[in-house]
């Protein structure tokens, strides 16, 4: 999870019953509060679209021709070299 020492407070609405469920979650001491499943919950979600985002702008790099060109001369370029070391570096 995301360690910073700079945070903020907040006010937003959930439902009563996502709330309710974490504190029941926390008093039974599945999480360690309800705040940390929160941040946890949002961090999670957050690496989502990062990653989906990634995705979109691979899959569209994918469809310029300029860019694939270079990308395989350069994978062309380097493929004696990686053949030099065995395994993964």
């Amino acid at each position: 999870m995301l360690n910073t020492s700079k945070t903020i407070r907040y006010t937003t609405t959930l439902p009563e019953l996502y709330i309710d469920e974490l504190k029941h979650m926390a008093q039974a001491k599945v999480i360690p509060s309800v705040n940390f499943a929160i941040r946890a919950a949002l961090d999670e979600y957050l690496k989502q679209m990062k990653k989906n985002e990634y995705e979109a702008m691979l899959r569209e790099a994918a469809n310029d021709t300029a860019f694939m060109q270079r990308t395989l001369q350069c994978a062309d370029d380097f493929s004696f070299s990686d053949g030099e070391v065995p395994g993964e570096w």
